[in-house]
């Protein structure tokens, strides 16, 4: 049983078994420290009984115009440690995310993944994501890697 709870400064010393996980995007130690920071709301843990970190979300809100139309949140990392993997983490964590843009009035929430990544794509797909577009070497590297722009509107978009 894991429990979750905002994210903490002090848990960026404690989370390098997931940063460091093959399926996860490394970023600097200062991108986490602005969402923490800029968005505290938006940044969640699920932490195991015997206090480790086993689980993350980082995301961010978007105001994007004058009217407000385009107000949405972004999910810039998610990951859960591979032991904890298959037990509805991930999913918790992105309802939580999906929640907490819903008290902001989001219209949508959007991610990217790697396009090779199937295991997230079906966990994207099953909590109501959809595919918008492929944005041709999104990642670099060796080799580049395309990645699948996907959305999923909020309770403010009725249609």
């Amino acid at each position: 049983m894991t429990c979750l709870r905002e994210m903490h400064l002090v848990d960026l010393f404690k989370f390098n078994p997931l940063v460091f996980d093959p399926f996860t995007e490394v970023y600097r130690i200062g991108f986490f420290m602005r969402h923490i920071a800029q968005w505290p709301d938006l940044a969640a843990a699920s932490e195991s009984p015997d206090g480790r970190l086993v689980g993350f979300i980082f995301g961010k809100f978007l105001d994007g115009s004058k009217d407000n139309t385009q107000q949405h949140g972004h999910v810039c990392a998610l990951t859960v440690l591979g032991a904890y993997r298959r037990l509805g983490i991930a999913s918790l964590l992105m309802n939580y995310f999906a929640k907490m843009l819903d008290l902001r009035n989001a219209w949508y929430v959007d991610l990217y993944l790697r396009c090779s990544n199937s295991a997230a794509y079906n966990l994207y797909s099953s909590l109501g994501y959809e595919r918008r577009r492929v944005l041709l070497d999104y990642y670099p590297g060796d080799p580049e890697e395309n990645a699948y722009d996907m959305r999923m509107p909020l309770s403010k978009d009725v249609q």
